[in-house]
């Protein structure tokens, strides 16, 4: 089994995960924060294992770093806010940008450049909802994590189609 089927199903579970978290995010904006916390745990899991079985030590350190942000983030979404919440503010949009940027720099460096301006563009959405985040725009966190997911889903699916081509 290589490593592009695990990240297939990071970016799978990514995007149920997102889509499920679209579905109510106003109405259920805690129950929408736990599962997007799980999902991303989830996600975060499945990308650790696609990181050890990477190839090359730059895809190890993009993967393993996208699975510790979304491993922090989780985290954080589940055990809840440090102290008034400026923390997690700053925690969130901080690794949103951090996670637009390493998209970036995976889709610069793919084989294919068919899908590279839809990976790009998953980047540049995860930057956008980063300086949302940091700004502090009030918008819903449900829907704003609900397009994270689906953002990054998208990212990995592309890059796991990617990762196939090559072998």
């Amino acid at each position: 089994m290589k490593s592009w089927i695990m990240m297939m199903a990071a970016g799978l579970a990514a995007l149920l995960g997102g889509l499920a978290a679209l579905i109510n995010p106003t109405g259920a904006s805690e129950v929408t924060t736990l599962v997007v916390g799980w999902v991303m745990v989830l996600v975060a899991v499945l990308q650790a294992i696609a990181t050890y079985r990477a190839e090359t030590m730059g895809a190890r350190l993009r993967a393993g770093g996208i699975a510790a942000a979304l491993a922090f983030l989780g985290a954080s979404l589940l055990l809840g806010p440090f102290g008034e919440g400026t923390v997690l503010r700053w925690l969130v949009g901080g690794l949103l940008i951090i996670s637009g940027g390493a998209k970036v720099n995976a889709g610069r460096l793919m084989h294919s450049t068919d899908n590279r301006p839809l990976v790009f563009g998953t980047g540049a959405v995860s930057v956008l909802l980063g300086l949302v985040v940091l700004l502090g725009l009030n918008l819903n966190f449900g829907l704003l994590l609900a397009v994270e997911l689906l953002s990054s889903g998208l990212g990995l699916v592309l890059l796991a189609m990617d990762h196939r081509k090559k072998t």
